[in-house]
């Protein structure tokens, strides 16, 4: 008989022997770990969305309900007709200045 554990309880055993290790950096590996096993395929898409103006936030499953559960680089088309990328958002927040 398989033993079954969902995600708050691996993150509950590494935590155990990891005790600063973030939820979601146990989620990555279990992810990561999966694919490796082969639990499920990797599916990649790519999708296009107009800006809105003074729009700061867009979400992220378009008209074809695609369950998206990682964003591997997002970009945006400027009026020179180059696309700039948008950096990786690292610990949940990202600095935003008047420069940028």
């Amino acid at each position: 008989m398989a033993i079954e554990f969902n995600g708050k309880e691996i993150h509950s055993r590494v935590q155990q022997a990891v005790p600063d290790v973030s939820e979601n950096y146990v989620i990555n590996l279990i992810n990561e770990a999966l694919i490796d096993l082969g639990q499920y395929n990797l599916k990649t898409e790519y999708a296009k969305t107009n800006l809105i103006n003074n729009q700061m936030w867009y979400g992220l499953n378009d008209d074809r309900s695609i369950a998206v559960n990682k964003v591997f680089r997002c970009s945006i088309l400027n009026s020179d007709g180059e696309y700039i990328k948008i950096p990786r958002l690292v610990n949940q927040e990202t600095k935003i200045t008047d420069t940028e």
